[in-house]
């Protein structure tokens, strides 16, 4: 078989595909032994320009991951599509309204106390310039007597005449005088040492008003009798239900 000047393949066509023929492709001669001699290594091929394959465009100076800073076009793929970011909005737009109710209520109270300074000093005025005149006046005499005043406001007074000790107890002459309504009444006694509350009974002389009632602007006259020791006591009067009204003392 031979070889064609210029075609390393033996016995005939160079093989099929890109690239050129090596030229050392034909030539290896196995050496005793079985070894082959070392193949030469094969020359990397050359790359294409980056422009060729480049899917960025051949005149693209930018590569894939290259750092795009606009084109002529004005578009900027680091900023998000669609409309225009909102304005910012700041809290205090949010914030409620002034309360100005203490304001109204203070400027209120305020203008109140003007007004009423005003209206009193206005009145004052006129209450000076008017000359008074004399009116009647009705006044209750003061009667003898201890005053005293019941639970629902009836007025009235009350006297011890005349005390009488007994070997029995303590005999009394008393006035009730009723001032404003009727009064209705009643007696009770304690000695001021043993402090013993003593009861009246039927006395010995007449009339007897242990209990009774004075009519209105009238005096109830009579003799209450307390069985007690003779020393120091003192005289309760009290309504017709026992509620103290006034007191008196009594020596012994």
């Amino acid at each position: 078989m031979t070889n064609q000047p210029g075609n390393p393949w033996p016995g005939g066509s160079p093989p099929q595909g890109p690239g050129s023929t090596p030229p050392w492709w034909g030539s290896q001669v196995s050496q005793p032994g079985g070894h082959h001699p070392q193949q030469p290594q094969q020359p990397a091929s050359a790359q294409p320009p980056y422009g060729a394959n480049n899917p960025y465009g051949a005149n693209n100076q930018y590569g894939p991951n290259s750092q795009y800073n606009g084109g002529p076009s004005g578009f900027d793929p680091t900023r998000a599509l669609g409309e225009a970011p909102p304005t910012p909005v700041s809290i205090n737009e949010f914030a409620p309204p002034p309360n100005r109710t203490p304001l109204l209520i203070t400027l209120v109270a305020l203008l109140t106390l003007v007004l009423v300074i005003g209206g009193g000093i206005y009145l004052r005025s006129r209450a000076e310039q008017v000359t008074p005149s004399p009116s009647p006046t009705s006044t209750v005499a003061a009667g003898p007597g201890q005053p005293f005043e019941t639970s629902t406001g009836q007025r009235g007074r009350w006297e011890i005449l005349e005390h009488t000790w007994t070997d029995e107890g303590l005999q009394l002459h008393v006035r009730v005088y009723a001032d404003t309504a009727a009064i209705s009444f009643s007696f009770l006694a304690f000695a001021n040492q043993s402090t013993q509350v003593v009861d009246p009974t039927t006395s010995p002389q007449s009339p007897d008003i242990r209990t009774g009632t004075a009519r209105a602007t009238q005096s109830v006259t009579g003799y209450v009798f307390f069985p007690m020791p003779h020393e120091d006591a003192t005289i309760i009067l009290a309504s017709g239900t026992g509620r103290q009204m006034s007191a008196l003392p009594v020596k012994a």
